[in-house]
């Protein structure tokens, strides 16, 4: 299964990393390598953010395998090319305007997705969004693969003509300037709150979003991280902190509160039809 150009191998014998700098429960790393072993499923290897080598273990289930893939090892493979990572999806505007909807496991992302997605947005990236910049400085995201979970009660996904035309119909493969960052969270209280995320805060705030916080510090090149997260803490993008109540149903409510907060495009040169210029590098939809 390709992942974004690199080498994929499989079945592969993997020995174990004996000159690791860094470890965590289930992963030993250094510069340009990351061991990840999953029990019952597989180890694997990712190295020079070029081939991912995959070990299964016997009997695993092929698709667990894969899922696996697209999860740790994928982002090891852009951190390895020195591009920082966040547990985030992306999703566009009708517009085509990139929106960023980041949140540790369990804050909503995938259900807040679904639902825009049933509002005409479209799909760039499912909970690993690699982030960097374009010949323009601008930020961009990367486009991933379609993964996203359709949940019960939902009607299929229909295109711009209004016919069932599935995920795919919904899937944007070029990179796209981030309009927008949205920080979901988890609170006890049961109106949802937002708040715009100001000053030192917005550089925090990208670190505090990035996927697999240990290993991307173990991987990611300081020096390049520090350049990225810099433009987008210093650029015009806003960063909303959006909290939604525990244990109660609120993807529409939230579908509504981006989807009106994002109507119009908010950095001059983002890719998207009501913008007079398209950055550099970037291809439009």
């Amino acid at each position: 299964m390709p992942v974004d150009g690199a080498v994929v191998r499989c079945p592969a014998r993997i020995a174990d990393l004996a000159d690791a700098t860094h470890a965590g429960v289930l992963w030993r790393g250094r510069r340009g390598r990351l061991l990840l072993d999953i029990p019952e499923v597989a180890r694997y290897l990712v190295s020079d953010g070029q081939l991912i080598e995959v070990e299964p273990v016997p009997g695993a289930d092929a698709a667990e395998v894969r899922r696996f893939l697209r999860m740790t090892p994928a982002a090891a493979l852009y951190l390895q090319r020195g591009i920082p990572v966040l547990h985030a999806s992306v999703a566009l505007t009708p517009a085509g305007c990139a929106v960023v909807l980041a949140g540790d496991s369990g804050a909503g992302k995938s259900v807040l997705l679904s639902a825009l997605l049933h509002r005409g947005w479209r799909l760039l990236a499912d909970d690993l969004a690699p982030v960097t910049l374009d010949e323009d400085r601008v930020p961009v995201a990367l486009p991933t693969w379609p993964r996203i979970r359709q949940w019960p009660g939902r009607a299929p996904l229909t295109t711009a003509a209004g016919r069932d035309g599935g995920l795919d119909a919904a899937v944007i493969r070029t990179a796209r300037p981030i309009s927008a960052i949205w920080w979901l969270g988890i609170h006890g209280f049961d109106p949802i709150e937002s708040h715009a995320v100001e000053g030192i805060r917005r550089f925090e705030a990208f670190g505090a979003m990035a996927y697999n916080r240990p290993i991307a510090s173990a991987l990611l090149d300081r020096a390049r991280y520090l350049t990225v997260a810099a433009a987008v803490a210093g650029s015009a993008i806003p960063i909303r902190r959006l909290f939604r109540p525990r244990g109660r149903w609120t993807a529409d409510d939230l579908a509504s509160l981006v989807d009106a907060e994002s109507s119009e495009c908010s950095v001059p040169g983002a890719t998207c039809h009501r913008c007079p210029r398209t950055s550099a590098g970037i291809a439009p939809s």
